[in-house]
């Protein structure tokens, strides 16, 4: 495989995951800045959770390249 091929392949990946740990630091500091004594409870923190579930779940049908 060509060094440009390989370079690009690894920049999506790390884009990929550098989105995914940026998404799962959204929904820690929503639970951070939650009063619920049990997040689980808080709606804001469930309406965060399903946004972040239905984006991956999005991502994840995305055909690839």
């Amino acid at each position: 495989m060509e060094r440009r091929s390989v370079l690009r392949e690894e920049t999506e990946a790390l884009r990929s995951r550098i989105a995914a740990a940026q998404a799962s630091l959204a929904l820690v500091e929503c639970a951070l800045g939650c009063e619920h004594e049990d997040v689980t409870q808080c709606a804001h923190f469930q309406q965060a959770v399903r946004e972040r579930v239905g984006r991956d779940a999005a991502v994840a049908r995305a055909p690839a390249e």
